[in-house]
Formats: C-alpha cells, sequence, structure tokens
C-alpha cells in the first residue's frame, strides 16, 4: 500500500478556494456527531489504556530493534499501574471510590442507563462536542449530538438515517474509532463515516511524509472510516465535504475537498490538496443559550484563545496552532453572560492552552470579569511566569479558584533542557503567591525528560512538598518526532518512541518506575492517580463540592493508598474503615447525599 500526492484531481472548480463558496444547505440534513468515548470507570478506562498502549507496541517494535520494545512497554504498564489506587479490585479514581461509599461501600457495574445517578466522567460535557453542534446547525444541517459513545444506543441513534456520521479524535484512541465505525458500518454499510480532530491531526498531518507503518495501519481503516479530516480546525473542510456527500459523492469522487485521507478507487490512501482555513475564534463563540439543555452540565468550558507562543521542546501544540488567535474580550462578555443567564452553572473552565499568556490582555479580561459580577467561578491552564501581585488578585476577584500550572520539574537543569523559559523559584513564588490569595494549584510535571536523573527527580518531589501546591499531576515523558526535542536526539542519545524509549541518563522503565515513589514521597499534595486531577476538581465543584472538600476528599484517598501498599504489611481493617467514615463524612454533608 502507497499513499498518493497531496493535489487532488483538477476539477469543476479550478483551484478556486471552496472555503469562500459556502452556503447554508437548502434543506436540513441530519448529521450524527459523536464527540467521545468515556468508559463508565476508571478501571474500564485505565485498563483499556493499557490495552492500546500494547497494541501500539506490537506495530511499533519492528522499527526499534535497539530495543526490547514489548518488553519495555510491559514493564512501563505495570508500573504505571501501581500509581491508581487498586481497591476491591478495581483501579478507582476519585469518583469511583465516593461512588463505592455512597452506594454501602460495595462495588456496583455502572449500567449506561443509569450513569447519572454516579460520580462518572462518562456524564461529562464535552466542548469539541457542543462546538460542531452550533457549527453544523449554523448553516442548516440538523446535528445529533452523542456526548459519550459508552452511553449511547446507537442502533436508535442511526434510525433517524442520517447523512453521516462525525466522529471526533480529541478525547479517543483511534483503535477506539475503528471499534465504532465497523458497529455504524454492520447497521448501515453506506452511511459515510468522518473522522476528524487533534488527533487525526497530529497523526496524519505530515501526509506522505508520514511513516510508513502507520499509512499500512491506516490502510486497514478501509470500509469502515469513509474520510479523515487532517486540518487543524476542520470546521470548514467538514462543511464542504458534507455538501458534497449530500450531492450524492463518496470515496474518491471528493478528491477536490482539500484537507482530506480518503480512498482512491483502488483501496489506496489518497491525500487531497492542503487549503489552510482561517477561523476568527469571535465567530466560534458559543450561543449557550441556544444549546439544548441535555447536552449541558452545571461546569462548562469556553475558550479564549489558541495557540501558545511559547515552545517547550516536549511540547507538540505549537505544531497545529502555530499563530496564537484570541477572541475579543467582547465577545468573551456576551459568551459569558450566556452562561450566567442559563442559572444553572457553577464553574467554568477555561480551556485554553495557556489562559495567562497575553498579561495586558489577561488584565482586560479579568477586569469584565469585575465588572460583570459572574456568578459562577472558574479554573483555568496558567503559566507560573504570569502570576504576579498584578495578576492575582483580579484573578480571585473575578472568581478564579483553581488554576494548573506546567510547572514539568523543579531541576534548572532540566528545565533548561526543555527551553521551558521558567526557573525553580518562579515557579515557587507563584504558587505561594496564589496559595496566599486562596486560588488552589495544580502542577504537571515530567517525569524522564532527557537529562532526568534521580537527583533531579527529587528536585521536583521537593518543589511539590515544599511549595504548597495542593495537587500534582506525574507525566511519563513521551517521544514524538514531532517534538523539538527530536532535533536533540544525538546530543541525549534518545532512541524509541512514545512511552517506550532511553536516553543518556535514563529509559522509560526507570521514569516510570519513580513515578511509582511519589504517592509516597509527596505528602503535601495529592493527585488521582492516571486520572487528571482538574477534571475530578471540575466534576466534582459541578455536583456542588467546595474546593476545600475536594482537597479533604484526596487527602483522605492518599490516606487509603497508604494504608492499603502492601509493601508495608497488610492493612489494618479498623485503619480503612475509619478513612472511609471520614470520607463519607465529607460527603454526607453535600445536598447530592442520597436519603438513606
Amino acid at each position: 500500500m502507497t499513499a498518493d500526492g497531496e493535489s487532488g484531481a483538477s476539477g469543476s472548480l479550478h483551484g478556486k478556494c471552496w472555503f469562500g463558496m459556502l452556503t447554508p444547505a437548502m434543506k436540513e440534513s441530519e448529521v450524527l456527531i459523536i464527540a467521545m468515548d468515556q468508559p463508565l470507570d476508571s478501571d474500564a478506562q485505565i485498563r483499556g489504556k493499557m490495552t492500546n498502549l500494547e497494541k501500539r507496541a506490537l506495530r511499533q517494535s519492528a522499527r526499534f530493534t535497539e530495543l526490547d520494545f514489548n518488553a519495555m512497554q510491559r514493564e512501563v504498564n505495570r508500573n504505571l499501574l501501581k500509581i491508581p489506587l487498586l481497591f476491591s479490585g478495581k483501579y478507582m479514581g476519585l469518583p469511583d471510590l465516593m461512588n463505592y461509599i455512597r452506594q454501602g461501600r460495595t462495588v456496583r457495574t455502572i449500567r449506561p442507563e443509569e450513569a447519572h445517578s454516579y460520580y462518572s466522567f462518562a456524564n461529562g460535557f464535552t466542548l469539541n462536542g457542543i462546538f460542531l453542534f452550533q457549527h453544523l446547525r449554523r448553516y442548516g444541517y440538523a446535528p445529533s449530538l452523542i456526548q459519550n459513545y459508552s452511553l449511547a444506543n446507537l442502533p436508535q441513534a442511526l434510525k433517524g438515517n442520517p447523512l453521516a456520521v462525525c466522529i471526533s479524535s480529541t478525547f479517543l484512541y483511534l483503535d477506539d474509532i475503528r471499534e465504532m465505525a465497523s458497529v455504524i458500518k454492520a447497521v448501515d454499510p453506506d452511511l459515510p463515516v468522518i473522522v476528524g480532530g487533534t488527533l487525526v491531526k497530529k497523526i496524519l498531518g505530515g501526509g506522505r511524509d508520514v511513516a510508513p507503518q502507520t499509512l499500512e495501519w491506516i490502510s486497514g481503516f478501509k470500509g469502515k472510516v469513509d474520510a479523515f479530516v487532517i486540518e487543524a480546525h476542520g470546521e470548514l473542510t467538514l462543511l464542504t465535504l458534507l455538501d458534497e456527500i449530500k450531492r450524492g459523492k463518496r470515496g474518491y469522487a471528493l478528491r477536490d475537498v482539500p484537507n482530506l485521507l480518503i480512498y482512491d478507487d483502488t483501496g489506496r490512501l489518497f491525500f487531497t490538496r492542503r487549503e489552510e482555513e482561517q477561523v476568527l475564534l469571535d465567530d466560534s463563540a458559543i450561543a449557550w443559550d441556544e444549546v439544548p439543555r441535555k447536552y449541558l452540565r452545571n461546569t462548562l468550558s469556553v475558550i479564549t484563545s489558541q495557540g501558545c507562543q511559547y515552545r517547550c521542546r516536549f511540547c507538540t501544540y505549537h505544531r497545529l496552532y502555530p499563530k496564537v488567535r484570541y477572541k475579543s474580550v467582547e465577545a468573551l462578555r456576551a459568551e459569558l453572560r450566556k452562561i450566567q443567564g442559563l442559572g444553572f452553572v457553577r464553574h467554568v473552565r477555561f480551556a485554553d492552552d495557556n489562559f495567562t499568556a497575553n498579561s495586558k490582555r489577561l488584565l482586560s479580561v479579568l477586569n469584565m470579569m469585575r465588572e460583570e459580577k459572574f456568578e459562577f467561578k472558574w479554573s483555568a491552564f496558567a503559566r507560573a511566569t504570569s502570576i504576579s501581585p498584578e495578576t492575582v488578585g483580579p484573578m480571585r476577584e473575578s472568581g478564579c479558584e483553581f488554576l494548573n500550572m506546567g510547572i514539568e520539574s523543579g531541576s534548572r537543569t532540566i528545565l533548561d533542557n526543555m527551553d521551558k523559559k521558567l526557573d525553580p523559584d518562579q515557579a515557587f513564588r507563584a504558587i505561594r503567591l496564589l496559595g496566599e490569595h486562596g486560588i488552589q494549584t495544580l502542577g504537571g510535571v515530567i517525569i524522564g525528560y532527557p537529562g532526568e536523573t534521580r537527583a533531579s527527580f527529587e528536585e521536583t518531589v521537593d518543589l511539590i512538598n515544599g511549595s504548597g501546591m495542593n495537587y500534582y499531576h506525574p507525566y511519563l515523558f513521551y517521544y514524538s518526532k514531532d517534538m523539538l526535542v527530536h532535533e536533540d536526539r544525538k546530543r541525549f542519545e534518545i532512541e524509541g518512541v512514545g512511552w517506550v524509549w532511553r536516553h543518556k541518563t535514563m529509559d522509560s522503565v526507570e521514569a516510570s518506575r519513580l513515578m511509582t515513589e511519589m504517592i509516597r514521597l509527596i505528602d503535601q499534595g495529592f493527585t488521582d492517580g492516571q486520572q487528571k486531577t482538574w477534571e475530578t476538581f471540575k466534576l466534582l465543584r459541578g455536583e456542588g463540592y467546595s474546593p476545600g472538600e475536594i482537597l479533604q476528599l484526596h487527602r483522605l484517598k492518599r490516606e487509603l493508598q497508604i494504608a492499603l501498599d502492601q509493601e508495608n504489611g497488610a492493612p489494618q481493617e479498623k485503619e480503612v474503615s475509619s478513612i472511609l467514615d471520614r470520607m463519607e463524612s465529607v460527603m454526607r454533608a453535600n445536598p447530592g447525599w442520597p436519603a438513606p
């Protein structure tokens, strides 16, 4: 199998830009959107992730004969599985443990039809799904949104004979997408399946330069996926594609639509020409008052900017969005007013990659929010260098209660290797300053970056313990040729890919082993294992828990995990019961506690 060129055959458009020709659909056509596939509990999610990693290792191992690739991946997985809480035979995040307590201290299998009665990420809100819903409706289509595939009755959803099914890869693995597409095609083999989103852009954005093994793997999606949208934005490409499908075009007949990977008449992969989309963020503001209530939650997400001005060497985000674009303050004001008008939103998550990067704009946004006196609280991703006495006061006054910061390491050497443009003292001061103003902090740290040693790892642990950081989230260094660190591969002697690698000072097995020590070494900050702790915070804030209660529940969960650590001997039943009693006491104070 080979991939054809990236310029489509010339058609009736004679090279004109298709995006300027978009008009609302003449007659409404139903389009089904699938936004994510979130398992009903952490156990299923964690085990599924490990399975996907081992499948990927099998595909990649032939490229890296210098490493015992599959064995290393298995060992990394074993280490990663030591990080989350294992209790009553299940891997549990904090929400799972709370469900266990609320269900009379029993483990129950969550059924899709009753998921709304549990604390579960499966009930989550998807900004990508809401955006596509609004976008397609604006252009005359009749979208139907499945926020979570795990909760859906797909055969029932397909009874409406949609024009196409659009699957967003933002929160999905491609292996999962292939399974979804297979189910869709089993119901209706002729129904077009379109896949786009961040993951597709990352994997296929290189076009003909994508690794042959990856293209060979993608060729296996033939008969399941009809078109991949390969554009960082993709919304205009999607409209063009749907318009052509509505005109009856399928397969290779779509070769004039830009930014696609399709299959030609012989089954070979074909990349159509590239045409960059020009999208204004003001146009993407969500009209929240027009979104059906069934799609909304008590915690919502908002984008105010896209792109990042920094070039950290471990990150690929700049390749997706090389330019920083901002939503105007007035457009943001109007959007937030609509959220306020809903009357039920407790918390807004600003989902920008770096909400605080532009200090001048940040102050304009904060001043606007103070003027409006919004009742909801908010959280965001932030950069430690943006935290100062001039910004932290307005943050708190405008409702900020939680910030994620990419701390990455407590070692100045490692931060310099990353080109992070941050030093540990700045991070320390920022965390302390935020804490003094009542704003909780979460620090993301990368374990195993080139140059990492046991000593630099201990510097990271010391920073977390000494700064007053409330939460931390450890990431195992992930290596990709799309990262700037790939240019440093000779300097650091890097071999491998993904979570299977080695360099001068460490390999991924050792780095993942160090991660298993963090739950015991760090006693002043907390994590939710393999779950993203900010997502746990967001979920529980939506359920009415205060930041202080959420912190206390994480503290007790850590106590339980330490008590259950078999390396210290069998846990005392009384100690475990006492911890669960204290957690239950916090939960009973919440209005959502079930009546006895």
